[in-house]
């Protein structure tokens, strides 16, 4: 982790020492617009924290794929397939040139073998994630009225 560099949502919530240990072995790199990062049922390789850009979050929706949230800098991807060692149900596509860090999974995986802690972590992340869907489900009603009312 570069110095000055803001935390991401995850480092955010571990001790330094886990952080330092991750750090030795991030790869920093810049994505093209449209690069998937994340893929419906394919385990990622890497935990992706997106330091600069904008990436958005789809969930397929029969043919076509429905866009759930837009995402920036601090964001975590990867985390729940990672941890539960099972393929995603999102699409994560960056909508411009993006910075991102990568963790190898392995890595990560080894790293949260040695230190349990980092699942009070780990569990934050996917708790607020959990919210955000929660939020968005209860708006689906209001927007789907609204569009309904609006083709009237």
């Amino acid at each position: 982790m570069n110095e000055g560099t803001e935390l991401n949502e995850l480092y955010k919530e571990l001790t330094p020492e886990v952080r330092d240990e991750l750090s030795r072995h991030e790869e920093r790199v810049t994505v093209p617009a449209g690069t998937k990062l994340i893929r419906p049922r394919s385990t990622p390789e890497h935990l992706i924290f997106i330091e600069q850009g904008s990436v958005e979050i789809s969930v397929p929706a029969g043919e076509k794929a429905l866009c759930v949230n837009v995402v920036g800098s601090g964001k975590v991807l990867g985390l729940r397939p990672i941890v539960a060692n099972a393929a995603p149900e999102i699409e994560a596509r960056a909508l411009e040139n993006c910075t991102i860090v990568r963790v190898p999974r392995e890595i990560f995986v080894r790293a949260l073998k040695q230190h349990s802690e980092m699942y009070f972590a780990i569990s934050k992340v996917l708790s607020a994630d959990l919210n955000t869907a929660e939020r968005m489900l209860r708006d689906l009603p209001r927007s789907a009225k609204k569009e309904h009312n609006a083709t009237f």
